[in-house]
């Protein structure tokens, strides 16, 4: 693949890879870094891609692979939590909740909902963009919105 392709389907894929990251992080530097990475990789990489075709899967899964290497990379380091960073914008109460919900979610958890329900990818483009079956994609969406459904539930009861 030579650079100009590279870069067309790069800049066709990049909000894509930035909510991937987003879902996973929750920090705006990290997300930036994490794409960053993703594409540095792969560009080194290019020559591993057997189909042209893939490409936008292939680099999604690249991209969700840097998020794990780097969360990997800050749990060892003991860093304060993804989330002392996320700006706090404005939302009703509903919304607020909803999103405090989101953020005891696991990653896995988080980015499942987040590319689902937010980004509208069926769980068969869940399943291709982060490289996991579309079982698991099923799991975690089922265990997010029971973990959603009890956060949320608890949530109400503590403001009655």
């Amino acid at each position: 693949m030579d650079a100009a392709t590279f870069s067309r389907e790069a800049m066709a894929c990049q909000r894509l890879l930035y909510h991937i990251c987003w879902a996973m992080m929750h920090n705006e530097a990290d997300c930036a870094d994490a794409v960053q990475e993703a594409l540095l990789r792969a560009w080194q990489r290019r020559e591993s891609l057997r189909d042209p075709e893939a490409f936008r899967p292939w680099l999604c899964r690249i991209t969700a692979n840097v998020c794990k290497d780097m969360l990997r990379r800050q749990k060892r380091r003991q860093l304060s939590p993804l989330l002392d960073n996320l700006v706090a914008a404005p939302y009703d109460e509903e919304g607020l909740a909803l999103r405090q919900a989101m953020e005891q979610l696991s990653p896995p958890q988080r980015a499942a909902v987040a590319l689902h329900y937010f980004d509208g990818l069926s769980v068969e483009e869940i399943s291709r963009a982060l490289g996991i079956p579309m079982g698991t994609v099923k799991s975690r969406l089922l265990y997010a919105r029971r973990n959603l459904g009890l956060l949320l539930s608890r949530e109400m009861e503590v403001s009655i």
